[in-house]
């Protein structure tokens, strides 16, 4: 039996997170596809990253200026 699955939201939220995800994935070896979107809310206060994707999509659209905002989800990322 072949499984795929998807992680993404607030199980990728975080490094302890992505950590869970992969002993998950690790426990069974038909697990053999995963496709991860992207990053929630590490907490309620926060945005998460397909929000933000959005945004810049919007600023793009405007013909402003991304960089700086940009660099908050790439920092994001480099956090997790």
């Amino acid at each position: 039996m072949l499984i795929v699955q998807k992680y993404g939201g607030s199980s990728l939220a975080d490094a302890e997170h992505f950590r869970q995800v992969a002993s998950i994935i690790k426990a069974d070896s038909a697990r053999r596809y995963v496709v991860p979107s992207a990053p929630g809310k590490r907490n309620k206060d926060d945005t998460k990253v397909t929000d933000m994707l959005y945004t810049c999509y919007e600023m793009v659209r405007k013909h402003e200026n991304i960089d700086e905002y940009y660099e908050q989800i790439k920092k994001r990322y480099n956090d997790i």
